[in-house]
C-alpha cells in the first residue's frame, strides 16, 4: 500500500514538472518555414519564463498534409542557433534562444505541419509551405479560348479547373473582369481531380451593347496557394489563367429584337442629323453654347453645401431650370429663336451673379465654422449675423445688381472680422470688457439666486475669481475658453433671474404644470449645455434660456401642430405656376409661435413630389408641371413633418415626461398647380410626317437585306454605316418637299 502511494506521488510530481515545463519555455515563431525543391529555414525563438533552467532536447512529431491531414514521410529537421552552432543543452532562467529550423527531403505537399516538442513538451507547431509548388492547374471544358463560357446575366456560370500534379493543393481564387474582382473564395484539389467554380455576373459587368450583340471578354482567375496567415501571400505559388467569356446579357431572341429596334433608332438618328444640318447654323452654334454654360453651373450648384440655406440654393436650381426650360423650348430654324436664346442668356447672367454671391458665402461660413473651434463665441456670434443679413439679400427673387453689392458688402465685413481672429491683443480686450461687465451684474445678483448652479458647475463659477479684467491676463490659448465662460456664465444668471421671478401658477400649457416647473424640468439640460465647450452648445444654451423667458418647448410647438386648426402650410403667392418660386412656411394660429425660440431646436423636412425634399422653417420651391398626372387634376400633396430628434436622442424628459422615440408631427396641404400652356406643333407635325415617309423606305430597304451585311461588321462600323443610311433618308423628304412645291405652283 506504502509502495502505491510512493508511485502515486512520483507520477504526480513528474506530470507537475512537465507542465511547469511547459509553463515556462515558450515557442515564439514569426513565420513558416518556406520550403524550396523540399528543403527550407526558419528561425524562432525559446524564452525561458521561468525560475529554473531547463533542458533543451527539440524534436518534431510526425508531419500531416493541411489539407487531406494525411501523414507524410518523414524528413530531416536539424535545429541549429541562428547564429551558427549546436543548440545548448539547456536554457537558463529568463533567456532566449534564437533557433534557426532546417528541414530538408520534404515531398508531397503544398502546406504541412508537424508538433514541435522539447522533450516529451509540445512547445506548438512548426508550419512548412512549400513556396515552389508547380500548380500545374488548367481549365478544363469551356471557357478555354477555343470554346468561351458564356456569362448569363441574372444566371451561373459553371467553371471546372482541373489538377494536373499528384499533390493535393488546398487554392484561394479571385475571379477578376478588367480588373475588377467579380468574386472569391477557396477550394481544395486532390490530386489530378477537378472542382468547379459558380460564378453569378453582376450587372455592371454588362455595357448596353450587350442587349443588342453579347461581347467577348476575357477574364481571370488568379490561383494561390493558401498558406497559413503569418505567410506573406507574395511568398505563396500563384498562377493565372485566362478565361473566353461571351457577356450574354439577354436571351438569342430578345437580343435580336433589340439589335432590329436599335437599327431603326440609329437609322432616325441619321435622319434627324440631316435636319439639324440644314438649320440655321448661328442660332444652333449659339445654342451649343448655352448649354454649356448651364451645364457647367450644375456642378457648383450641387456642390454647393447646407451652409447656405434651402432658400437660395432652391431658387439658383430655378434660375437654372427656367433657362434650361427656354432652351429646349426653342427651336435652332425658328425666326424667332434669337429673341427666346436672348432670354436664355439674361437667365443664365442672374443665376451666374446669384451663385458667385452663395459661392463666397459657402466658403466664408465654412472658414467661420473652422474658426469657431478656437475663436471667442462673441466674435463668431457676430460674424454669423452679417452672413445671415448676406443670405438675406440673396432671397430676391429678381435679384439686382444693388442687391448683390449690398450682400457683398455684408460678406466683406465678416471676412474683415474674420482677420481680427488673429489679433490677439484686440480679442483679449474685448473679453475683458465683457469679463469685467460680468462682475458687475455679480454683485448686483443676490447669491441665492445661483449658489445651486454654482454647486454643480463649480470650474464654470471658479473663473469669476481670476483677474481677466485685464486683457494682459488673459493667454492666447484661454481666449476661446474665457469667452465662452463669460458667454455662459451670462446665460446662467439669466436663468436664474428668470427662476426667481417666474410664477408657479398653472398655464394653460396643456400638462398641468407652473411655467416654473416647466422652466425646472429643463434645468438638467442647461446645466449640461453650460458645462459643454463648444459654439453650438453655447447657441443651443442661448435658445434653450429664450424658450424659458417664452415659456414655449419643443414639445408646445409639435403640439400646437398636431391640434387640428392651429397651423397650416402657408403658401406665397397663393396662385402657384410651373417654374415659379413658391415660399413655404409654417402659420401657427398663435401668432406667439411663429418666431419662438422653440422652432429652432427643431427639425422641419419638407417633402414635395417626385421625392424633393427640404429642410427649413422657410423654404422655396418650384414645380415643373409633371407632377400633374393626366386625369388626376391638378392638385399636388406638399407635406412637412417636424421632430424633435434631440430629445429622444438623449432620452431627456420634455416637461416631465420621457421621450424614447422622436417627438414629431406633421401637416399637409393640397397645392392647385396651374399647368403651362401646350405649344403648338402643327408645323412640326407636317414635317415629321414628310420626313416618317422617307425614314420607313429607308428602314424597309435596310431590314429587307442590308442588316445581314452590317453583322458582319464590328459594332462601331455598322452603327456608322446605319447612320449614314439615315443621314441620306433625308434626301427623300427634301425630293418630297420640292415635289410638294411644284404640284402647288
Amino acid at each position: 500500500m506504502q509502495k502505491k502511494r510512493m508511485l502515486r506521488m512520483g507520477f504526480l510530481v513528474l506530470a507537475f514538472t512537465a507542465v511547469t515545463a511547459a509553463a515556462q519555455l515558450r515557442y515564439m515563431s514569426r513565420e513558416p518555414i518556406a520550403l524550396r525543391n523540399g528543403a527550407g529555414s526558419a528561425a524562432f525563438a525559446l524564452v525561458n519564463a521561468g525560475t529554473t533552467t531547463l533542458p533543451l532536447a527539440l524534436r518534431t512529431g510526425p508531419f500531416t498534409d493541411d489539407t487531406s491531414q494525411m501523414s507524410l514521410p518523414a524528413p530531416t529537421v536539424a535545429f541549429t542557433l541562428e547564429a551558427g552552432g549546436p543548440l545548448p543543452p539547456a536554457i537558463a532562467p529568463g533567456a532566449t534562444v534564437r533557433v534557426e529550423a532546417s528541414i530538408n527531403g520534404m515531398s508531397g505537399t503544398g502546406a504541412a505541419g508537424a508538433p514541435l516538442f522539447n522533450g516529451t513538451t509540445d512547445l506548438g507547431k512548426l508550419q512548412v509551405v512549400e513556396v515552389d509548388a508547380p500548380l500545374d492547374i488548367s481549365i478544363t471544358g469551356k471557357g478555354d479560348s477555343d470554346q468561351p463560357l458564356v456569362l448569363p446575366a441574372g444566371g451561373t456560370a459553371s467553371l471546372t479547373i482541373k489538377n494536373n500534379d499528384a499533390e493535393a493543393y488546398p487554392v484561394d481564387w479571385s475571379f477578376q473582369i478588367g480588373g475588377k474582382e467579380l468574386q472569391s473564395g477557396e477550394l481544395q484539389l486532390a490530386p489530378h481531380g477537378t472542382s468547379r467554380i459558380d460564378l453569378e455576373p453582376t450587372e455592371d459587368l454588362y455595357s448596353w451593347t450587350d442587349n443588342l450583340r453579347p461581347s467577348d471578354k476575357t477574364g481571370q482567375l488568379l490561383l494561390s496557394l493558401h498558406g497559413p496567415p503569418e505567410m506573406a501571400r507574395e511568398l505563396l505559388p500563384q498562377r493565372t489563367l485566362p478565361v473566353s467569356l461571351l457577356m450574354r446579357k439577354l436571351s438569342a431572341s430578345w437580343t435580336s429584337l433589340w439589335l432590329h429596334l436599335f437599327v431603326a433608332l440609329v437609322l432616325l438618328l441619321g435622319g434627324v442629323l440631316s435636319l439639324v444640318g440644314h438649320s440655321v447654323l448661328p442660332n444652333f452654334l449659339r445654342k451649343i453654347a448655352l448649354r454649356r454654360q448651364i451645364h457647367e453651373l450644375a456642378d457648383p450648384m450641387r456642390s454647393m453645401s447646407p451652409r447656405v440655406d434651402s432658400y437660395v440654393r432652391a431658387l439658383l436650381r430655378m434660375e437654372r431650370k427656367r433657362a434650361d426650360l427656354l432652351l429646349k423650348r426653342s427651336s435652332a430654324i425658328s425666326p424667332a429663336a434669337g429673341e427666346t436664346l436672348d432670354l436664355v442668356a439674361e437667365g443664365i447672367a442672374r443665376a451666374r451673379r446669384r451663385l458667385k454671391v452663395a459661392e463666397r458665402l459657402d466658403e466664408t461660413r465654412r472658414r467661420l465654422d473652422e474658426a469657431s473651434i478656437s475663436a471667442p463665441p462673441t466674435v463668431t456670434d457676430g460674424i454669423d449675423g452679417k452672413l445671415q443679413m448676406a443670405a438675406t439679400q440673396l432671397h430676391s427673387l429678381a435679384l439686382t445688381d444693388e442687391d448683390a453689392g449690398t450682400a457683398i458688402r455684408f460678406l466683406d465685413s465678416a471676412d474683415r472680422s474674420l482677420s481680427m481672429l488673429g489679433d490677439t491683443d484686440a480679442l483679449a480686450r474685448l473679453i475683458a470688457t465683457n469679463f469685467r461687465d460680468l462682475k458687475i451684474r455679480q454683485k448686483f445678483l443676490p447669491y441665492s439666486y445661483y449658489n445651486d448652479l454654482k454647486t454643480e458647475l463649480p470650474g464654470l463659477f471658479e473663473m469669476l475669481n481670476q483677474p481677466f479684467d485685464d486683457f494682459r491676463n488673459i493667454p492666447r490659448q484661454m481666449i476661446f475658453a474665457i469667452d465662452y465662460g463669460v458667454a455662459a456664465l451670462q446665460n446662467a444668471f439669466d436663468y436664474a433671474v428668470l427662476r426667481a421671478s417666474t410664477s408657479q401658477e398653472a398655464t394653460g400649457s396643456g400638462s398641468g404644470l407652473s411655467a416654473r416647473d416647466r422652466l425646472l424640468a429643463h434645468q438638467k439640460e442647461l446645466v449640461g449645455l453650460l458645462g459643454t465647450l463648444s459654439w453650438p452648445a453655447l447657441r443651443e444654451l442661448r435658445t434653450l434660456v429664450q424658450e424659458m423667458r417664452e415659456n414655449i418647448y419643443e414639445k408646445d410647438v409639435l403640439e400646437e401642430i398636431g391640434t387640428p386648426g392651429q397651423a397650416e402650410i402657408a403658401v406665397d403667392p397663393q396662385t402657384v405656376r410651373a417654374y415659379m418660386p413658391v415660399l413655404f412656411s409654417i402659420r401657427f394660429k398663435d401668432s406667439r409661435f411663429d418666431d419662438a425660440a422653440a422652432l429652432r431646436r427643431l427639425t422641419c423636412k419638407w417633402n414635395f413630389p417626385n421625392e424633393l425634399q427640404e429642410q427649413d422653417w422657410r423654404t422655396c420651391h418650384f414645380f415643373t408641371g409633371r407632377e400633374l398626372k393626366r386625369g388626376e387634376g391638378r392638385d399636388v400633396t406638399v407635406s412637412v413633418r417636424v421632430e424633435s430628434p434631440k430629445a429622444a436622442e438623449a432620452g431627456a424628459p420634455i416637461d416631465g415626461k420621457a421621450a424614447g422615440k422622436p417627438l414629431r408631427n406633421s401637416l399637409s396641404a393640397m397645392i392647385e398647380l396651374q399647368r403651362a400652356e401646350r405649344p403648338s406643333y402643327s408645323r412640326a407635325s407636317a414635317e415629321a410626317v414628310r420626313f416618317l415617309i422617307a425614314y420607313g423606305v429607308a428602314l424597309a430597304g435596310l431590314l429587307s437585306g442590308a442588316l445581314q451585311q452590317l453583322a458582319k461588321l464590328d459594332f462601331l462600323p455598322a452603327t456608322i454605316a446605319i447612320l449614314v443610311l439615315g443621314f441620306g433618308a433625308d434626301t427623300v423628304k427634301n425630293l418630297l418637299t420640292q415635289t410638294s412645291r411644284k404640284t402647288v405652283a
